[in-house]
């Protein structure tokens, strides 16, 4: 079996002779039903395959669509003049790519159509090669734009040129209204959904498909997608792996599945990382190894967010992770649009969001620790193994010293001292999550909250932090509070530790083990 790793083409795929999962039947579907449509997926998700895919029917590529349930669907096979705006691929920090891409396209159009002398601006430019496609061929143009947010999430914190990004974009998707009777289709796809900054304000607002029960898998591998293509894929890596056939669907299920995309969508499959897993027979954290969006480390170094909520499902109303804002006010709308929260249940008007599966989780803690100290995964590998064997062994001054020399490297940024003690706690978390023990920061407790606890096979954790006081005061809380008797767990010793943070070392200065 051909996996088409890498390619995002639908043309590619199907003369190249790899497998496709066929999503032709909803693509049909929504073709059928509308005109205007916008629909936000993760990165690696298959959005540039599902626009090629929108591409290709345009074009009348009835030899491409050879044995999908498309050929039995469509009749006609109209020829449209298609215009296929992809922004991916660059690099929109630059102030002036922008308008180079667009006038790249805009060129190449032009040759094809036209252009007149007063045609000046881009929208203008835009609006007169789709009308005269239509003057021209007799068929109204068919407008499919990959990325249209990759200007904006690129210059997340540069706000002068996310203006004129924005500004440029407003022309460019103003022409859905403007040139309405000349456009036949019209497709957007992005990561984020931009609700506040007005870029659709001057157009026709297309219909969001983004957390419709209808287009719920139309990208994404299902369940019964996975066993109808590849189950004798599955049998292969079972046998190389010497487990069961149930046994390694159940890996599988673990580490890739579990997006939802609306209240009532099945199960979905991260396509990239499954594909890969099945044709390396290996489970990695192959979505991670991909890169990550730079805006959400933006955004998580400026904000005090509590990441140990990720311990828990975290309750979001649909209003607050509909919209991504400016990209930087909204944290939990942020990681739901970038894949890193998925919906996990729907109760009372209110979505429960957590980690959608062992890939995100596990790789979410990687990311951040290397966002946090400015160091490689490799670097850091040999520093956490050292962490988990003096975890594992309670050896808790020994625990405390590596805590220190690796909290020694983290570049706290902000001069704000309790933005300096939020993501000192964060570092806590993630160090401590990093070696595979669930953390809790502000355990609650009758009374009170612990300020760090976690569990190995023989002990408690409790750690109380204090900031610029002392450690023995810190000590003193716990047993002030009595946490150690309201934690219950059976045959296990309790570990106490009051911890002080400077601010102005910007690391942990003293501890005492209680």
């Amino acid at each position: 079996m051909k996996y088409p790793i890498g390619i995002q083409t639908f043309e590619e795929i199907i003369t190249g002779g790899y497998i496709y999962v066929d999503k032709t039947e909803l693509v049909y579907k929504l073709i059928d039903s509308g005109k205007y449509y916008f629909i936000s997926r993760p990165r690696r998700f298959g959005k540039s395959l599902l626009t090629t895919t929108l591409e290709a029917y345009f074009q009348g590529r009835k030899d491409l669509f050879k044995g999908l349930v498309m050929e039995q669907l469509e009749k006609e096979w109209t020829v449209y003049p298609v215009f296929h705006l992809d922004f991916s691929g660059a690099d929109y920090t630059n102030p002036s790519m922008l308008m180079e891409r667009l006038n790249v396209y805009l060129t190449q159009w032009e040759d094809l159509y036209g252009r007149k002398e007063e045609e000046v601006s881009l929208g203008d430019r835009l609006y007169g090669v789709i009308s005269r496609a239509k003057e021209q061929t007799g068929k109204q143009a068919v407008l499919l734009i990959d990325g249209y947010d990759k200007p904006l999430t690129d210059t997340i914190g540069l706000q002068e040129i996310q203006d004129a990004n924005r500004n440029l974009l407003q022309g460019v998707y103003g022409i859905m209204k403007r040139a309405d009777r000349f456009i036949r289709f019209a497709f957007l796809t992005g990561v984020t959904r931009y609700g506040k900054l007005g870029i659709f304000s001057a157009a026709n607002n297309p219909k969001d498909l983004s957390m419709s029960d209808e287009y719920a898998t139309i990208c994404g591998i299902t369940e019964n997608e996975l066993h109808s293509y590849f189950d004798d894929e599955v049998q292969l890596f079972a046998d190389k792996h010497s487990v069961s056939k149930s046994d390694m669907y159940a890996m599988l299920k673990r580490k890739f599945d579990g997006y939802h995309f609306s209240e009532r969508s099945e199960d979905v499959y991260n396509p990239f990382s499954l594909l890969n897993a099945l044709s390396d027979k290996k489970i990695l954290n192959y979505w991670f190894a991909t890169g990550t969006p730079t805006y959400l480390t933006k955004i998580l170094k400026k904000k005090s967010f509590d990441l140990s909520k990720f311990n828990d499902n975290i309750y979001a109303t649909s209003e607050s992770i509909a919209s991504f804002g400016n990209g930087e006010e909204n944290i939990t709308a942020a990681l739901y649009q970038s894949g890193y929260l998925t919906i996990k249940g729907y109760d009372d008007n209110a979505y429960l969001l957590g980690f959608p599966n062992e890939e995100v989780a596990d790789g979410f803690v990687h990311y951040l620790l290397v966002e946090f100290t400015g160091r490689s995964l490799d670097e850091l590998d040999a520093d956490f193994l050292q962490l988990r064997r003096y975890i594992r062994s309670d050896d808790v001054d020994a625990f405390m010293l590596q805590i220190q020399l690796i909290m020694s490297q983290v570049p706290f940024e902000s001069s704000d001292p309790k933005l300096i003690e939020a993501n000192f706690r964060n570092m806590l978390y993630l160090m401590i999550r990093s070696t595979g023990h669930k953390v809790s920061v502000e355990h609650p407790v009758l009374g009170g909250r612990i300020d760090v606890f976690f569990e190995t096979e023989k002990s408690v954790y409790i750690i109380e932090c204090k900031r610029d006081q002392s450690a023995k005061d810190a000590l003193a809380q716990i047993d002030e509070k009595k946490y150690a008797k309201k934690i219950t767990s059976a045959d296990k010793q309790v570990v106490k530790i009051g911890v002080n943070f400077s601010t102005e070392e910007r690391n942990l200065t003293e501890w005492t083990i209680g």
